[in-house]
């Protein structure tokens, strides 16, 4: 059964009369049935297993009996995980089943949403312009859909609820969303359900107040999530966020390179730092760690252009 996104809510399986109901249940599990929210049924028995567990075993002859197994089935939500662990692992399975449901309704959208599909097109052109003229307009769904399901995990972890009024990328992905949104859909009922998954991440983010710890954090979840979302991207570009300890080697080489080769720091003003694949900033924080305070500011400035004969 799916719900009114298309995302698996639970199953059922029948059995005949003939079937010994409990004998049956226990074969079905053996072979790998899910345990989330499941109802195996015989014509007067029914036996439900929600989060690993039974929780029910019922005859179904009577009325009452069978409308209470049937409305455990259908309100059941799945618990919040404890362990973050256990929640990116469980994510990473359900990012396929989110990002088919997510897809298909944007294509759905673009042809019936007039306001979503100029909006989209807007957005796919500036994209184009600033990224690759070549992009395809898949690889400008699958942007939203990135979005939607990680926009939370950046705010919560960073602590910023500013996020996407501050980040220019955000800011123009927002823009096409709330067109998406202004039909139908909700993105809120949508986002609901993975409270289970995002406050896991809540709960465990909010220990880490070390910016590193918060990037190598990021990166776990990061990491999972594109092993879900996106196989064969992963595979084929490599998504494997550099471990920590790589970036800040890399880091301090490059920093002992200037110092001995050219007697200038990450901090000169005549040093400028290029990231121009970002992702989720592993480098550009480990820079920023590494340059003294006092010398950000004119980091952010645009430098003056150079004397005529420099």
């Amino acid at each position: 059964m799916v719900d009114e996104f298309r995302l698996l809510h639970g199953y059922w399986e029948a059995k005949d009369t003939h079937d010994e109901l409990a004998r049956e249940v226990k074969k079905k599990l053996t072979l790998g049935y899910p345990r989330d929210n499941i109802i195996f049924q015989s014509p007067n028995r029914a036996i439900l297993w929600q989060n690993r567990r039974l929780v029910r075993d019922e005859d179904i002859s009577d009325p009452e009996n069978l409308v209470a197994i049937l409305k455990a089935f259908f309100d059941y939500t799945i618990p919040e995980h404890e362990n973050w662990n256990e929640a990116v692992a469980h994510f990473e399975n359900q990012v396929p089943e989110l990002g088919l449901a997510l897809r298909n309704l944007i294509e759905e959208e673009l042809k019936l949403n007039r306001k979503f599909r100029q909006a989209f097109e807007d957005f796919y052109t500036v994209a184009r312009d600033a990224i690759n003229p070549n992009l395809s307009q898949e690889a400008v769904e699958e942007m939203l859909i990135q979005h939607l399901l990680t926009e939370r995990i950046f705010r919560t972890v960073f602590n910023n609820p500013d996020f996407t009024r501050r980040n220019v990328i955000a800011i123009e992905i927002e823009k096409v969303i709330d067109a998406l949104t202004s039909r139908a859909f909700s993105r809120e009922i949508f986002l609901r359900k993975l409270d289970y998954f995002y406050k896991a991440i809540e709960s465990a983010a909010r220990t880490i107040d070390d910016f590193l710890q918060k990037q190598q954090f990021l990166n776990s979840v990061y990491e999972r999530f594109f092993r879900g979302f996106s196989v064969k991207v992963a595979d084929t570009h490599g998504i494997v966020y550099t471990p920590q300890t790589i970036v800040a080697f890399m880091v301090r080489s490059i920093e002992q390179i200037l110092k001995t080769e050219f007697r200038k720091s990450l901090g000169a003003t005549e040093v400028h730092i290029l990231d121009p694949f970002v992702g989720t900033g592993n480098f550009m924080v480990h820079i920023l760690d590494n340059i003294k305070k006092t010398a950000l500011a004119g980091k952010y400035r645009c430098n003056p252009p150079p004397k005529p004969g420099h």
